[in-house]
């Protein structure tokens, strides 16, 4: 009797020790399967995120939330996902989805009772995948990374589907778990002394990995084939977990690692290593947000290098770099801590000052600037000459908003650029009327071709004996809002927004128009038009020049382009290019403005024109300086050597043209010989010309 209760408690005991090992092992298995399932379902989650960004990318970039609707429907196919939304890259919310996972089963009424999502709270996850404890959310950029067009977020439940995972594989692995329980049971009541002490040994390995969470161990106990099987069994487990942990463990290194990077990619420039636009946004906001409270008044400064595309075209893109990382590393030197530089793009920065600096501090610090930039600066053995324009700008003009005060800080910039480099300037209301003007400028130009609010005015050019053998074709423009816009007004905004193309091929089709008449009887007559920088870029440039002449069927030699010295030098083989193909034509090649420009004489040799043009700020100075008159003696001399035509401009008075003509000057213009004017006007005063002989 005492053996029969001692056996079944041994048995008792034996079999409560495998039930205690059958559930640790079964509950390792389950946090394991949780971790793997999480894993899993955060992969899946991570790969629908990237589909949707790139399906996104078009549709965010087009503003087409029709578009964003279809591509976010497509998620109703996935039972798990509670919600999903598309920003812009301002982190501005475009479209919101609600998915199946909070409205499966749900009535309309029930679905519009649900309580609202706070998106803006999710938004502050960081980029990648982010798993609670009851939902996986995804944060992807739209488009490139460095230069993200928006964003979408999408959210799993996790909790509802695990658990659901996990009853499954407890209804799937627990009627195993029973059968090998009672097999043991059998086992242990024949053999219980022999299989007694495998099994505790077993129990206190798995006591063991609980407690010290080593699951690198290795069960090394012996016995017959079941304890044989279950101890494999339990190594193979261990060692599939162990290698989860220490993939876990890389995997969670590396996205730290990763995370770190991105997070300094998103927020400071490659380059120079300072803070990047959105970076600066960001902190310039806040700022503004705690000035406004506390009635501080922030001061920005926008800062760009003058001449730093020339050095890239001159020198290379990796001089260029250098020279960013050195001016950066300079100003940084100049500034406080307490101040905040950063690259906003390309060759222009921006600086935030404290709060308690005095105008008087910002502009001594400004022209600390400028002096420093417009030092020469040595890099691989080359003097690199640049220059730069400043802009202020003050938080309380801007009403503290950031966009606003930004845009101040730039139009107080352009407008120090027009007094000449290396300027600043701090922003006045004033400016905002001409950066208005300019933008409507800008605007209308395409408008103007359009409705021919554009005109040509013809000023003539005669020869040593004062004879008309030429003229120069002058676009004018009047608007009834903007009143009239000078050439020197609305060509430079033209180039910068890109209109100029369209100007320069309406200039060439009207002059093409008008040579008919303005040769008539005159076969030698040459009419001149003008090129810019833009124009040599124009693949479109030449065809419209030789569709024009055939459509009004003029001869290439009564028209002749002038290209300016700088625009020539801009684009040295460009130039070279058109100016080759254009004298195919037929039509000759003028230098304008010489000697305005880079004023090297060296190129003259390089390049096939025709005629030189000598600027009106030499012809000013003719009997007003000596060493001027020497100048234009001297450029007249050389020309001709060269055996080029040379043509002086700005000619106002009669002493000016006898000395111009005394020294070989072939051609002049000027309101001494005649003002601009329209066609209409030169044919009539033709007409009565010949009326009279």
């Amino acid at each position: 009797m005492v053996i029969k209760s001692l056996r079944t408690e041994i048995a008792i005991l034996a079999i409560t020790s495998i039930l205690i090992a059958s559930c640790l092992v079964l509950w390792l298995s389950v946090k394991a399967y949780e971790t793997l399932y999480q894993e899993s379902a955060s992969n899946d989650l991570n790969g629908l995120s990237e589909n949707l960004s790139i399906d996104l990318l078009m549709s965010v970039v087009d503003g087409d939330d029709f578009e964003i609707s279809n591509t976010l429907l497509q998620l109703d196919q996935y039972q798990n996902v509670r919600f999903a939304a598309v920003y812009d890259e301002k982190g501005t919310l475009m479209y919101p989805h609600i998915g199946k996972a909070l409205t499966e089963g749900l009535t309309a009424e029930e679905i519009m009772a649900l309580p609202a999502i706070d998106f803006d709270e999710y938004f502050q996850y960081p980029i990648g995948v982010t798993t609670g404890k009851s939902a996986i959310v995804a944060k992807k950029y739209i488009g490139d990374k460095s230069l993200p067009v928006g964003y979408i977020l999408v959210s799993n439940d996790l909790s509802t589907p695990l658990l659901n995972s996990k009853k499954n594989l407890v209804k799937t692995v627990l009627p195993w778990v029973v059968i090998t329980i009672l097999a043991t049971g059998m086992i242990i009541f024949l053999f219980q002394n022999r299989a007694l002490a495998p099994l505790i040994q077993l129990a206190n390995f798995t006591r063991k990995i609980i407690k010290t969470k080593d699951y690198s161990l290795v069960a090394k106990v012996g016995g017959k084939q079941e304890i044989a099987h279950l101890t494999d069994g339990l190594n193979s487990m261990m060692k599939d977990i162990n290698a989860e942990v220490e993939k876990n463990k890389e995997q969670n290194t590396l996205l730290l690692s990763q995370q770190a990077q991105m997070e300094k990619m998103a927020n400071y420039d490659a380059l120079t290593d300072l803070p990047n636009r959105q970076f600066f946004e960001k902190t310039l906001a806040k700022a503004n947000e705690q000035a406004k409270t506390s009635g501080d008044n922030l001061a920005l400064m926008f800062f760009d290098i003058d001449g730093f595309k020339l050095v890239n075209d001159s020198f290379g893109h990796k001089i260029g770099d250098r020279l960013l990382c050195r001016i950066a590393d300079k100003a940084a030197h100049i500034l406080t801590d307490k101040h905040v530089l950063a690259r906003l793009g390309g060759a222009e920065f921006l600086v935030l000052f404290e709060k308690t600096i005095t105008e008087k501090q910002i502009i001594e610090i400004a022209e600390q600037f400028i002096d420093m930039i417009s030092a020469p600066i040595e890099i691989d053995s080359w003097n690199v000459n640049v220059g730069t324009n400043i802009g202020i700008a003050m938080s309380k003009d801007a009403e503290y908003d950031t966009s606003k005060l930004i845009a101040n800080a730039d139009i107080a910039m352009y407008s120090a650029k027009k007094d000449g480099r290396n300027r600043h300037k701090i922003f006045e209301h004033s400016m905002l009327e001409e950066s208005r003007r300019k933008h409507d400028i800008a605007n209308t130009i395409t408008h103007a071709l359009n409705t021919n609010e554009f005109t040509l005015f013809y000023q003539p050019k005669v020869n040593m004996q004062g004879v008309t053998v030429g003229y120069e074709a002058l676009a004018r423009w009047s608007n009834e809002a903007l009143g009239f816009i000078s050439p020197a007004e609305f060509i430079p905004i033209a180039e910068q927004s890109g209109s100029i193309t369209s100007i320069t091929e309406w200039v060439i089709e009207r002059v093409c128009k008008d040579t008919q008449a303005l040769t008539a009887g005159r076969p030698n007559i040459k009419i001149a038009l003008n090129l810019s920088v833009h124009d040599l870029n124009n693949e479109g440039l030449l065809p419209c020049i030789s569709g024009n002449m055939q459509k009004y069927q003029v001869k290439a030699q009564n028209i002749e382009f002038e290209i300016t010295e700088s625009a020539y030098l801009d684009h040295f083989d460009k130039a070279n290019y058109c100016i080759e193909q254009i004298k195919q034509m037929g039509s000759t090649i003028a230098l304008d403005d010489f000697g305005t420009g880079y004023s090297s004489l060296g190129y003259l040799t390089q390049i096939n024109i025709d005629t030189l043009k000598l600027d009106k700020q030499f012809i000013d100075e003719i009997g007003v300086s000596e060493r001027s008159t020497l100048v234009t003696k001297t450029i007249i001399d050389m020309a001709i050597q060269l055996n080029l035509q040379v043509c002086a401009e700005g000619i106002e008075t009669v002493e000016q043209s006898h000395l111009l003509i005394e020294n070989g000057c072939h051609l002049m213009q000027g309101y001494y010989f005649g003002r601009p004017q329209p066609l209409e006007t030169i044919i009539s005063d033709l007409s009565a010309s010949t009326s009279k002989d």
